[in-house]
């Protein structure tokens, strides 16, 4: 791993603590427009592509007012992160709505934006529709169960999770969905979180695709976007790749 190297100097750091009471975040914009700018280069091959920021991670307004300036979307899960996400500029398709247990107000505030819905529950789609209504188009989580592992080895145990949907319960939720008029469907799916292989989302999207295409067959339902969820891991020690 290369030697990684402060982004301010200690006279710098010095000064900033001087002027400002301690302790305090200290961000490096610079770093975080590189690093977003290296992402959406990566994947410029696809003209499709979006990175969503999970906004619970860092629910900063000029953090995501940042990212917002350097083409990502947002990824929010409640009603407040709908809020700043809305504040600082993110509109519509811009946003992912991602919840569980979800207040009603939650799911109004999400439809008065427009935002892109995805139903972590199948129960969901009539709590949806009875507290506003149900949009032309929505995603839903996929939860496999079991184990999820590559290479033999042991990432997540989705069946321990108490989020998304199960196999059935997809083919369900979509002919259901596709009954009250939905025209444009999405799928979603967290396996594991923050991982450092490189094995991970292209076996997360065989699994996605392959459900995808499944459910084309069973309902008619064409799966039009899909969230690879789960985060890039960073190395924290030395010896890590």
């Amino acid at each position: 791993m290369a030697k990684k190297i402060p982004f301010v100097t200690k006279e710098q750091l010095e000064n900033i603590a001087s002027q400002y009471a301690t302790p305090f975040y200290l961000y490096d914009e610079a770093g975080i427009r590189k690093t977003a700018r290296l992402v959406n280069q990566a994947f410029s091959w696809n003209k499709g592509f979006k990175e969503y920021f999970a906004v619970k991670a860092t629910p900063n307004p000029s953090i995501l007012k940042i990212l917002h300036e350097e083409g990502c979307g947002a990824d929010c899960s409640s009603y407040t992160e709908l809020l700043m996400s809305d504040a600082v500029g993110f509109k519509e398709s811009e946003i992912m709505f991602s919840s569980n247990a979800t207040p009603a107000e939650d799911f109004q505030l999400a439809r008065k934006l427009n935002v892109t819905i995805n139903l972590d529950d199948i129960t969901h789609i009539d709590f949806l529709e009875k507290v506003a209504d149900i949009p032309e188009t929505i995603s839903c989580r996929y939860n496999p169960g079991g184990h999820f592992a590559i290479a033999n080895n042991i990432m997540d145990n989705p069946g321990d999770a108490k989020y998304g949907l199960t196999r059935p319960q997809m083919t369900e939720a979509y002919k259901k969905l596709l009954a009250k008029g939905v025209k444009h469907f999405g799928m979603h799916a967290f396996l594991a979180s923050n991982t450092v292989t490189n094995d991970y989302y292209p076996e997360l999207a065989r699994i996605l695709f392959q459900v995808a295409v499944e459910l084309k067959e069973e309902t008619g339902a064409h799966i039009e976007f899909i969230n690879l969820s789960g985060g890039i891991g960073i190395a924290y020690k030395p010896d890590q790749p």
